[in-house]
């Protein structure tokens, strides 16, 4: 499995673990369920979003994320 997969079933199990706000829950499994997506077919996620209104912003977002997310070679 690649980093955004683990980053996402990490965030899904957590969410599931403390289920205090409803809509705090929803928004979280859906960016779990996303970045477990995007781990698995990441050329297919991103050509998606980049179709979406505002999808070159969105793209940005990603690529930023990814850049949080990705271990950095020392």
């Amino acid at each position: 499995m690649n980093h955004r997969t683990k980053m996402g079933i990490a965030l899904g199990v957590g969410v599931l673990a403390g289920l205090t706000s409803v809509w705090l829950s929803v928004l979280l499994l859906a960016l779990a369920g996303f970045l477990i997506v995007w781990g698995q077919d990441p050329k297919r996620t991103e050509e998606f979003v980049g179709g979406l209104p505002f999808g070159n912003y969105l793209l940005k977002a990603m690529s930023q994320l990814d850049s949080i997310i990705t271990p950095r070679e020392r």
